[in-house]
């Protein structure tokens, strides 16, 4: 199996390939936009005299299809942006390689889903949105939604957070970019078999997590999971929402980036230079990123994401409620951070597409692909915990 691994030097891309090298043993080409930052992050997690190194720009289709053709990939994991899935897309059919990705962030993913044709005419499978979320939860739900004879709704939470007696800011197991992005764009949900704009932010609830997070506040947030979960499904679902409740220091510290327009895109004059304030951001959250993996691993679990998947419905005509807890703590013996919920399951997915698991042509979303069963056992090699309660109301009447 040989893959090819873009936005190997980020947070995600780092363990994707560490993940691939040590579990599956694969041939991996771990590229990014810099050179040295993929050596120093390869470095860093010991593999660097174990994989491929390469400078290489996702956006540019080209050589992204040159050197997937040269490479001989089987399949290609995109770490890298969302905004860049499209063209990694085009440049795997090009090259004949599988493709899987992290998500597209609600209007990405439907572009995305339209090519279907063109994959299935190339005889290839793009398995698509397959981080932690979308992804893990996408299969959860797929996976409740099987239990049932009918689905009504399925309510999708995530958090993160950590358990020091002072609490440090945190940050999700994605993309800085994309936060930004959570906290100025509509979100999306599927309410009453229909996608709905809603304010940012909106959709306040209280929901319970596994210990020892508790009680948290969720708000909805623009995601993928609502784009396809309610089509791919079926069985009648016509609810889908997503919402995260953020740590409230971290809550604090995105609505103050907000404020001061680090979601900005449009260039400022900074001396004889230029740059956008979320160029500015990314490149500074990158460097802090970097300067995490070099540093000493903690010593115990302390650091954790955390989901909730709540799946409604009725088997047999009674009502019945399926739920998944996924909490993904640091692992202190292989000193990883808990953001490998969102590198393991391409890794797992690239795989399987390499050795024919996955055979159907087609671009998808996790939900119509994956075998839940053996994917969370996948999970759980990885100290990734998953649960399953099922709760059934039976009338005596």
């Amino acid at each position: 199996m040989k893959t090819l691994v873009l936005g190997a030097s980020g947070q995600i891309g780092a363990y994707t390939v560490q993940d691939l090298v040590e579990f599956y043993r694969a041939d991996v080409v771990a590229a990014s936009r810099k050179l040295t930052n993929v050596k120093k992050a390869m470095t860093d997690l010991g593999l660097v005299d174990r994989v491929k190194l390469m400078e290489l720009d996702a956006n540019d289709t080209d050589i992204v299809a040159k050197v997937a053709a040269s490479e001989k990939a089987d399949t290609v994991v995109n770490c890298a942006w969302y905004q860049t899935n499209l063209a990694v897309m085009e440049a795997c059919v090009r090259a004949g390689a599988h493709y899987t990705d992290l998500g597209g962030f609600f209007d990405t993913t439907l572009r995305q889903l339209q090519l279907d044709e063109k994959w299935k005419d190339a005889g290839l499978n793009a398995t698509i949105g397959l981080g932690s979320t979308p992804g893990l939860t996408n299969v959860a739900g797929a996976a409740g939604a099987a239990k049932l004879d009918r689905v009504d709704t399925i309510n999708i939470y995530c958090s993160w957070g950590n358990t020091l007696p002072v609490k440090e800011p945190g940050w999700p197991g994605y993309s800085i970019r994309t936060v930004m992005d959570e906290f100025t764009q509509e979100p999306v949900m599927w309410l009453d078999g229909k996608h709905v704009r809603q304010p940012v932010l909106s959709g306040e609830t209280t929901v319970t997590m596994k210990e020892p997070i508790g009680k948290i506040i969720a708000y909805y947030v623009k995601h993928s999971e609502p784009a396809t979960m309610g089509k791919y499904i079926g069985k009648g679902c016509s609810n889908v929402t997503f919402r995260i409740g953020f740590p409230s220091t971290d809550l604090a510290t995105f609505m103050t980036l907000k404020s001061l327009g680090f979601a900005d895109t449009t260039e400022l004059a900074v001396g004889d230079t230029k740059i956008s304030p979320l160029d500015y951001l990314t490149v500074m959250y990158q460097r802090a990123i970097s300067k995490s993996r070099s540093e000493a691993p903690p010593t115990h679990e302390y650091e954790y994401d955390a989901f909730r998947i709540d799946v409604f419905g009725s088997q047999k005509e009674s009502p019945t409620t399926v739920t998944y807890h996924i909490i993904t703590w640091n692992d202190p013996e292989r000193g990883i951070s808990s953001a490998r919920d969102t590198a393991v399951p391409p890794s797992v997915v690239s795989q399987w597409q390499a050795t024919g698991k996955i055979k159907d042509a087609g671009a998808f979303p996790p939900e119509a692909t994956v075998d839940p069963v053996p994917f969370f056992f996948e999970m759980g090699k990885r100290k990734i915990r998953i649960e399953e309660h099922f709760t059934e109301t039976k009338k005596f009447c």
